[in-house]
């Protein structure tokens, strides 16, 4: 039995280091292998966000292709899309046929094509219509030869409206995404069958892929 005295002293005697379990040394060796982690897992993180990016943006085109076809099956006219500015935004709009020739910048210009009212806001900074800059950008539809004018992402014949017929039929093309860094996806849009396909490309690599 301890005497009162004895259990005086253990009393007070000043309190042990982290008595919940941890000393001091643990503790560091604990806090060093959680900063060794997160910096090993810091660089998957940021991958899996980029590719996440990057194909969130591909997905937002498609379906304003896919709505703009449904348009123009469902009026019976050439309704086009068009990535444009509007103010301090980008976006992506619809225009619906005036005159019967389908839809081109100069019948925009003149107000014989309209704008349906339909737009789709690009409210994103971080992936943008673009083209990789630094280095070989293999071409999708002939990836032994690199893709030229890197200055223009989108790309229908020679302009840069998709135009979809009242039979869902499409102008052919392409437009190219970037986010700014090492990774692209291009959504391509096929004539007869307006049937959409994206790939996506990654710098340095020799191909695009699904």
């Amino acid at each position: 039995m301890i005497s009162p005295p004895a259990r005086s002293r253990i009393r007070g005697s000043g309190p042990l280091p982290f008595q919940a379990g941890f000393s001091t040394v643990e503790l560091l060796v604990v806090l060093t292998m959680l900063a060794t982690a997160t910096a090993v897992a810091a660089p998957g993180a940021i991958r899996l966000r980029a590719a996440l990016s990057i194909r969130s943006a591909a997905a937002e085109v498609r379906v304003a292709f896919f709505q703009a076809r449904a348009s123009a099956i469902t009026r019976g006219r050439f309704v086009g899309i068009k990535f444009r500015k509007n103010g301090d935004r980008h976006e992506w709009a619809l225009y619906v046929d005036g005159n019967g020739n389908g839809i081109r910048t100069v019948d925009i210009q003149r107000g014989v094509d309209r704008p349906l009212g339909i737009v789709f806001p690009w409210n994103r900074n971080d992936v943008m219509p673009g083209i990789l800059k630094g280095n070989r950008v293999p071409d999708p539809g002939n990836p032994g030869k690199a893709l030229e004018h890197l200055d223009d992402p989108i790309r229908f014949n020679s302009s840069d409206i998709c135009s979809f017929s009242p039979v869902g039929e499409s102008t052919p093309g392409s437009v190219y995404l970037w986010d700014g860094h090492d990774r692209m996806a291009v959504v391509r849009v096929f004539g007869r069958t307006a049937k959409v396909r994206t790939l996506y490309h990654w710098r340095g690599e020799r191909e695009w892929k699904q």
